[in-house]
């Protein structure tokens, strides 16, 4: 008889026997995951999840999409230092060649270049969706992050980098996680668009990301990049080939609907016999001929592409049309008019150029928050907060609000300083880490967190003992120590108003990132809790300390209510939540932006004028922001 044991496939232990006499007991131990792989592996599943819905509301993903094909240029470094991407003119259109391609090179570092519109940050979506397809464990997990936020001057590129993904994807566990990831080769930074920060950041920026050899994909228009006199050091250089009038036309018939393919034939005739023209020239441009695209499902007319003279007309008009297209097709009627959405939209591209920035999110808007606003309702609420609680324990109106003038006017002041950004996800670790070096650094850390532990839970147990003895106490027999717990308020009290603003409320769940909508939920959660708990905490620790005095509760209780809600009132007026909410309200009685703005961007989103880059929006193109700016500006 031929016996044998055949195996095949994958498993964590194979045990092959021919025949068992006994018991088997076998202690097999389960090997262990590396957390920072775990890390990874969470990140690459949050980046696939993000960028795979991002490319579907783009059109990357369409059945039958744009071909859009690269070449090797010598702007990258030298061949023997940066290797040899492997193709050459034109043959770079396919995907899976491309990232082959790239994985190919000795340090997989490379710059994709073109002009406006060519598609770069598409390809870098796409590369991104295709290296994830592919990764298998130990393999960098690639992740795509916008440049125009990154001040140079600053911030590092690792530090910058790292603070970015933290905010953006909390499962991985923080700064100091991503951080190892790098310093692991478990992430790839996929850098989009060098050319979008200021022109003296530039420099610095490819400086320092030379510094670095780490792997790196980094995206630019062709001119900008040539006017730093710079290379990134390490890396090859590929540069977007102008679409072939031959794809231009075999694209469009596939996007035309066929019942009106008749009408866009002398169309598709200059295209096929190369007719040299404006026609020709623009659909030369993968964005452009994205806006040909809108244009038919629009159901435009196609005679009128005919009639223009120059490239740039046809450009300009294909802009123009952009916005009243998309509004007017949607299948469900227009949510918002096309001529307030543009009005909208070209107020927010205005305020966009006005910062230098290419980054759309809600916190930015407090800049249109007015200080003497928010002074004036900060100072006048707490007038009217303290007038009521002074006359809750006795003193006639007239005086309480004479009384209340002065708090009132010190808070006013004190509103009406600027806001700034807060962190989206503080930690308590960096500012209350101990020194290597320091006295505490020699007590054991069992000493250090325990007998401060054991201090307070004694505290708190005397504390609550002498609050019920109190509840209990029917006045025979001594009176409770009442002085103990209001100490024990004044602690609480000390500790809670300073640690609340490094507590990490509302930290999104760790299997999700953030999105633009997350993020402001998020901004709330930390302006409306932190409120009502330094409220009632305040509110809580009044009455017990001024319990001692023998006041009524009468008195009291109204005190600590008006003490609270000052406290709360005050804490909410200070967030930059708050100063968001009163630009946006300011902003849309001015009929600058929507009252229901988060909707109107995420419907702007999803009809593809603006893209989602984690937290922030972007528009979907550098160009039609310009035109919106430059309409704005001539209407202005």
């Amino acid at each position: 008889m031929d016996v044998r044991n055949d195996f095949s496939g994958q498993a964590v232990f194979v045990i092959q026997a021919a025949s068992i006499n006994g018991d088997i007991n076998p202690n097999l131990v389960m090997p262990t995951e590396d957390p920072d792989e775990r890390a990874a592996g969470e990140l690459a599943r949050l980046v696939r999840k993000q960028w795979r819905r991002e490319a579907g509301v783009r059109g990357l993903l369409d059945p039958v999409p744009l071909v859009t094909r690269w070449a090797a240029s010598d702007l990258g470094d030298h061949e023997a230092v940066a290797g040899r991407l492997g193709f050459g003119e034109g043959d770079g259109g396919d995907l899976g060649d491309f990232a082959k391609a790239f994985l190919g090179l000795p340090r997989r570092r490379l710059v994709l270049l073109g002009e406006a519109g060519s598609g770069k940050s598409s390809l870098a979506v796409l590369l991104v969706l295709e290296l994830l397809a592919s990764r298998r464990s130990g393999d960098p997990v690639p992740v795509l992050v916008p440049l125009g936020s990154w001040d140079p001057g600053a911030l590092l590129s690792g530090d910058w980098f790292a603070q970015r993904l933290a905010q953006e994807y909390p499962a991985v566990g923080g700064v100091a996680a991503v951080r190892r990831l790098v310093r692991a080769g478990l992430v790839l930074p996929v850098l989009d668009g060098l050319d979008e920060m200021a022109p003296g950041r530039r420099e610095v920026a490819l400086r320092q990301l030379g510094e670095d050899d780490g792997p790196v994909v980094l995206t630019c228009r062709v001119e900008e990049y040539e006017r730093t006199g710079l290379v990134l050091r390490g890396a090859a250089a590929v540069r977007s080939v102008p679409v072939s009038a031959r794809d231009a036309r075999a694209y469009l018939e596939t996007v035309v609907l066929p019942r009106r393919q008749g009408a866009w034939q002398p169309v598709f005739s200059v295209l096929e016999g190369e007719l040299p023209g404006p026609l020709l020239e623009v659909s030369a441009s993968p964005l452009l001929l994205g806006l040909l695209r809108v244009y038919a499902n629009g159901r435009g007319d196609p005679a009128v592409l005919l009639e223009f003279e120059s490239a740039q007309e046809l450009t300009e008009f294909l802009i123009s049309t952009l916005v009243p297209t998309v509004f007017a097709a949607r299948p469900d009627g227009p949510r918002w008019g096309a001529d307030r959405a543009e009005r909208w939209l070209r107020w927010l591209a205005t305020d966009m150029t006005e910062r230098q920035s290419d980054e759309l999110s809600w916190w930015q808007l407090h800049r249109h928050a007015g200080d003497g606003q928010r002074a004036a309702i900060a100072g006048l609420l707490t007038w009217l907060v303290v007038t009521l609680g002074v006359v809750a324990v006795g003193a006639p109106l007239w005086a309480a609000a004479l009384l209340a003038v002065v708090p009132g006017v010190a808070v006013a002041r004190s509103a009406g300083r600027a806001v700034g950004r807060l962190k989206a996800v503080p930690t308590l670790r960096g500012r209350y880490a101990v020194r290597p070096g320091s006295p505490a650094s020699r007590v054991p850390r069992a000493v250090l967190l325990g007998v401060p532990a054991v201090l307070a839970l004694a505290w708190l147990w005397r504390s609550v003992a002498e609050l019920v003895a109190y509840a209990r106490w029917n006045h025979h027999g001594p009176e409770p120590d009442l002085f103990f717990v209001a100490f024990a308020a004044l602690a609480v009290l000390v500790v809670v108003t300073g640690w609340l603003d490094l507590l990490a409320a509302g930290v999104p769940g760790r299997d999700e990132s953030v999105d633009p909508t997350g993020a402001l939920l998020l901004g709330r959660r930390r302006a409306v809790w932190p409120a009502v708990v330094l409220g009632g905490v305040w509110a809580i620790c009044v009455v017990l300390v001024l319990a001692p005095t023998g006041a009524s509760w009468t008195v009291l209780v109204p005190l600590g209510v008006a003490v609270g809600l000052f406290v709360g009132a005050y804490r909410l007026v200070h967030s930059l939540w708050y100063a968001y909410l009163q630009a946006r309200l300011t902003l849309a009685l001015r009929g600058r932006l929507p009252l229901r703005l988060t909707a109107f961007l995420a419907e702007a989103h999803r009809l593809g004028l603006l893209r989602q880059v984690g937290t922030v929006y972007q528009f979907r193109h550098a160009r039609l922001r310009e035109h919106l700016t430059r309409t704005d500006t001539v209407r202005s």
